[in-house]
């Protein structure tokens, strides 16, 4: 066979060496010929060309031998094809379980890669992508992400003017915006942009043009790009589309452009420190900053994103901007000093947080593909044990080894490319139900699609599993001595051959069967542990929010509108309790504030995070009191005098003292001393992941922006809808968004951990079922192959339960060794996805001892099976079929 290998590989990959030996060839040939023809009389120069005329060049001859090999070669692949197709439609059974085995390792495997094409490898809808940059300017006095550091707006556009490394460069920053249509309100996301916005991007829209520089300019503002879906769904695709206008918060923009389908940046996956309520942007808006924004510099900024010239790397543009920022930041007050610059790519800040997920979903997909490689691996084996009679008669009639390894190669072949076929249909069911699985904060996940990447990709994977599934049994048929396999006792010892293999493919899969299922085992147990995790806040309560247009811009207007809205949502039947809060727990926005707490051994600089809540917040929430009291409308007047702090605050910095009546000292625009009244429970605000962070809430008033939250009685849909309906009574132009619970809330932030689990519990179930199967496969070939012994041993006085224990010990030998191999390597896996675990250990024995006794229970119940039916042969009838 390895002969016949290099012989194809020199007939591909060396043919000017075999047309160069064919030149040699033809030309000693052609000297002969000229020769005789001399003897004969002719001339030498006449010889040579009445020699060259006969043979018709040397060009011509070459051009025939291969139109000879090529025809001989292309017809033996034609009768392999032609009897593969026939000896495996004489097999349905086997060949419909062979394909399916492999249709699922191959779909499996396509389904996961049209995610990874999407998410990681497919082109960006942005202009040379590589080469986008995210600004930050951090400040070393502060222990926060750089990423919480935008660039004030001063510096950015004093960077843009005097660095040289950037070919274009972008401020932005988002909005949510009150969209009026015939009557009714409804809340678009926003991006409002500079000039260079498109263009730092590279984006152009498909209709009409980008925002630009003149449209920042002061009267000149009152304009507005849409993306394509919103084009789609709220004015249906007309093509006049450009004398349109869209009203937003009481204002009206006139429409100059659609962007492409594929450009909806920035999506709420984009920045860390985004609009909660933001999913994708709708609408693009000038920024148009006066000047004394764009000269402001002691306050954070907008979005920064700039654009690398070619041949410039991060490094270089990061030692440049240190340079011109070091000058900047001594132009700040001494207390805002300390900003440096840092760029992160722009890819990688996208994508960067999914990279792993995806490749260990990846990863586990091809464990289940090699699993189900062993499978088919193994019935080929059982199959090819059973023609060995046959094949014995073919290489008596003169066929050689290498042209039955190929036949078999090819029916390999055949099984992989229909289950290649097949598994795209699996694959493509996969997508179909993957919206339902999608977290929602993995990039572009909703553009996973079958494209000519994944399919080419799915060809390449059909052609690989048909050489992983049939090199095994071709290796075991060559090495055999085809024509002793006429006699009796040949078949035995290759049948006996046959077995030790399958033996050593089914511990193998149980091996990886483990890695699988302690590696989904561990991820289910993380899963359990986030989801019992707790809040500190009640699961049912409705939270909202509603933003005001400018008709609302004085105090009073704005006071009398979130009165009467508090009022009537009081007056719904059902409501208990209404709130406020700035920002919501889990909302992914925090506000830091720099403190000081009397007689604690205060830091420099130490940050505590803030809330600005309403009297009726704690209830609404069922946040629980510990000690002293909650907020009274009477301390509304005190915003900055009293504070209530969460149960972690209170032991850090009130430790072995009481809080009630202690003085923390806020000292961010100016100095203010404070009073503690009051201690509540923590509640998870950050991540349902991370320990509950020191907190601080602080009273406002009800006439302040931010969320809504509403607890009731009743189902919680009715009660939005009524919660809509006392909005649209109060003023039909605002829309409140993301009606949603708090328990909604917590299951989206933990969407993604409940995505990885369900996908890898749902492989390794796959998984297990293949090993189970080819393991019940082993054992009802081996019963086959062994039922004159078994007639034997029974009609010497054998037991039916000696000879169920006969069967069962190899299942539980094979068992055995697989479990053990298994553990050593789950041991490896676990340590590599130590970073997808939350309250458990990498090595947790209950789950290890669970998995093993699942696999080991189910692979003795699926050897049960064939177990029995050895038990139950009739010796005299097995001895008289031999």
């Amino acid at each position: 066979m390895i002969s016949r290998l290099r012989a194809l590989w020199n007939a591909f990959f060396r043919r000017d060496q075999l047309d160069q030996d064919l030149d040699e060839e033809l030309s000693v040939y052609s000297e002969l010929v000229a020769a005789e023809k001399v003897r004969s009389g002719v001339s030498p120069a006449d010889a040579r060309r009445d020699t060259r005329r006969e043979m018709g060049g040397l060009e011509q001859v070459r051009q025939n031998v291969r139109d000879i090999r090529a025809g001989v070669w292309l017809e033996r692949l034609n009768q392999d094809l032609r009897y593969g197709v026939r000896t495996l439609s004489r097999d349905p059974g086997f060949t419909f379980t062979a394909v399916l085995t492999l249709a699922l390792g191959i779909g499996a495997c396509t389904a996961i890669f049209s995610m990874v094409n999407a998410v990681l490898i497919r082109s960006m809808p942005y202009g040379d992508p590589e080469r986008l940059v995210y600004l930050y300017t951090p400040n070393s006095r502060y222990n926060l992400p750089p990423e919480d550091f935008g660039p004030a707006y001063g510096d950015l556009y004093d960077i843009k003017r005097e660095s040289r490394s950037f070919q274009s460069m972008t401020a932005f920053d988002q909005s949510m915006f009150n969209l009026s249509e015939q009557g009714e309100a409804q809340r678009v996301s926003a991006a409002r942009v500079d000039g260079d916005f498109f263009q730092t991007f590279q984006a152009s829209p498909v209709i009409g043009r980008g925002i630009t520089w003149e449209d920042n300019q002061p009267g000149h503002e009152r304009v507005a790009v849409i993306s394509h879906a919103l084009w789609q769904s709220l004015f249906g695709s007309v093509s006049d589309i450009l004398h349109r206008s869209l009203v937003l918060d009481g204002k009206s923009y006139q429409i100059v452009g659609v962007m492409p389908m594929a450009f909806e940046y920035p999506h709420n996956f984009d920045l860390p420190e985004g609009v909660p309520q933001y999913k994708t942007t709708q609408v693009w808006l000038p920024l148009a900053l006066t000047p004394y924004q764009m000269a402001e510099r002691d306050n954070f900024g907008g979005n920064a994103v700039a654009r690398l010239k070619p041949g410039v790397s991060i490094a270089q543009a990061e030692t440049e901007l240190g340079t011109i920022m070091a000058r900047l930041d001594k132009l700040l007050d001494p207390q805002m000093q300390g900003r440096g610059v840092l760029l992160e790519n722009f890819i990688d800040s996208t994508v960067g947080h999914v990279r792993s997920l995806l490749w260990l979903l990846l990863g586990v997909v091809g464990l289940v593909l090699l699993i189900a490689c062993g499978n088919a691996a193994n019935l080929l084996l059982a199959r090819s044990a059973g023609r060995m009679r046959e094949l014995g008669v073919r290489a008596a009639l003169g066929a050689r080894r290498s042209r039955i390894v190929r036949q078999l190669l090819t029916e390999t072949l055949l099984l992989g490319i229909t289950a290649g076929g097949a598994g795209i249909a699996f694959a493509f069911l996969f997508l179909r139900f993957l919206p339902l699985l999608d977290p929602g904060n993995i990039p572009r996940l909703s553009e996973a699609s079958l494209d000519m990447r994944v399919l080419l990709f799915t060809l390449a994977l059909s052609l690989l599993t048909s050489l992983l599934t049939g090199v095994l049994p071709a290796l075991n048929v060559s090495r055999a001595n085809l024509v002793d396999l006429l006699a009796a006792a040949g078949n035995r010892g290759v049948a006996g051959a046959h077995g030790r293999t399958q033996g050593a493919l089914i511990v193998i899969q149980t091996a990886l069967v483990i890695v699988l299922l302690s590696s989904a085992g561990l991820l289910i147990r993380s899963y359990i542990n986030v989801e019992s995790v707790d809040t500190g806040f009640s699961q049912s309560t409705l939270t909202t929010s509603v933003q005001l247009d400018p008709r609302y811009s004085q105090p009073q207007k704005r006071a009398e509108f979130y009165r009467n809205f508090y009022s009537r949502l009081s007056a719904i039947p059902g409501v208990t309790a209404v709130g406020g809060i700035n920002a919501l727990p889990l909302s992914n926005s925090e506000t830091m504030r720099p403190f000081q707490v009397e007689g604690y051994a205060n830091q420099k600089d130490q940050l505590v995070q803030g809330r600005w809540i309403t009297p009726g917040y704690f209830s609404a929430m069922s946040i629980s009191l510990l000690a002293g009291r909650a907020f009274s409308n009477d301390d509304t007047a005190h915003t900055n005098r009293l504070v209530i702090v969460n149960l972690s605050f209170a032991n850090k910095y009130f430790a072995n003292r009481n809080p009630i009546g202690g003085h923390v000292t806020f000292e961010d625009h100016h100095v203010q001393s404070t009073t503690v009244i009051g201690v509540v429970g923590d509640v998870r605000h950050t991540s349902l992941e991370e320990s509950p962070a020191p907190q601080i809430y602080m009273p406002v008033s009800e006439a302040a922006d931010g969320y809504i939250v509403v607890r009731a009685s009743r189902a919680p849909k009715i009660v939005a809808t009524e919660i809509r309906s006392a909005l649209h009574a109060i003023d039909p132009n605002l829309a409140a968004s993301d009606i949603q619970t708090m328990g909604q809330l917590e299951s989206a932030a933990s969407a993604r951990r409940r995505f990885q689990t369900s996908l890898l519990t749902v492989f390794a179930a796959v998984a297990l079922l293949l090993a189970l199967i080819g393991l019940y496969g082993l054992m009802a070939h081996s019963v086959g192959r062994r039922t004159r012994e078994v007639g034997i041993r029974m009609a010497l006085g054998a037991e039916r339960s000696d000879v169920m224990l006969l069967m069962m010990k190899k299942a539980a030998l094979l068992l055995a060794l697989g479990l053990m191999c298994g553990l050593v390597v789950s041991w490896f896996a676990a340590r590599a996805m130590q970073a997808f675990l939350f309250g458990v250990g990498g090595h947790d024995p209950v789950t290890i001892l669970s998995v093993c006794a699942l696999l080991a229970g189910c692979g003795l119940v699926a050897a049960l099976i064939p177990a029995r039916r050895a038990a139950s042969i009739d010796p005299i009838q097995a001895l008289r079929t031999e």
